[in-house]
């Protein structure tokens, strides 16, 4: 992929605009350059740029990248769907799991969290939406069993993520990002680690923004 610094650059900074032009809280949001569509060299270029925060979406590549990348300015963030057998590719560099989808996925993450004398922290992936097609754990079904989730020893939950359809129209994806904001609201009052919501991609991050959103995961916005 040709990589045009200059488009970057300027894409980059024409979203922190947005970011004080939507958001209630411009001063608490940031931006996740999504690298999921970047080989290791293409990647090594966007870090000579000056970017130093990621998120990528395969457990693999994410070990690969900071196994060849090796920086410790920067910070690495999983928001791919994240399967048990495959954190252990991620556990030991990761800053922050988007993709905390079940359960089950969040006692594996404790587990391996421990065997490496780790404190990880994560973000509860929250189907807003109720579709079929997309995991996450239903508003309903955290409110229920919440305190099982926010009880890990090694785990660290910080907020919540979610993902808006990718065919709704605004007053809908504004409907699904208020709801997930609520859900936020309610539990940062009982608990003060929660503060983060990551909502937002290249085509919604308007209306994340809009409702509160602290982690925005833009791609093709960036680079094309």
């Amino acid at each position: 992929m040709e990589l045009n610094k200059d488009k970057i650059i300027e894409n980059y900074s024409k979203i922190e605009n947005d970011i004080k032009k939507y958001s209630p809280y411009p001063e608490k949001v940031k931006i996740l350059f999504v690298t999921k569509y970047f080989d290791i060299e293409e990647h090594q270029k966007i870090v000579n740029m000056g970017f130093n925060y990621f998120g990528e979406n395969k457990a693999q590549l994410f070990r690969d990248k900071i196994k060849t990348i090796d920086n410790p300015e920067l910070r690495w963030d999983f928001i791919g769907r994240l399967q048990k057998n495959k954190i252990k590719y991620i556990i030991k560099s990761v800053n922050l799991i988007h993709s905390i989808d079940s359960y089950e996925l969040l006692e594996e993450i404790d587990r391996k969290a421990k065997e490496n004398s780790r404190i990880v922290q994560g973000l509860i992936q929250i189907n807003i939406s109720r579709e079929e097609s997309k995991t996450g754990i239903y508003v309903e079904d955290f409110k229920r069993e919440y305190e099982k989730y926010l009880s890990m020893e090694n785990v660290k939950i910080k907020g919540f993520m979610t993902m808006a359809p990718l065919e709704a129209q605004s007053p809908e994806i504004e409907k699904y990002f208020y709801g997930v904001l609520e859900l936020k609201e309610e539990y940062e009052k009982k608990y003060r680690d929660i503060t983060e919501l990551s909502m937002g991609m290249s085509n919604d991050y308007h209306e994340a923004l809009n409702h509160g959103s602290t982690m925005i995961r833009i791609g093709s916005a960036l680079f094309k």
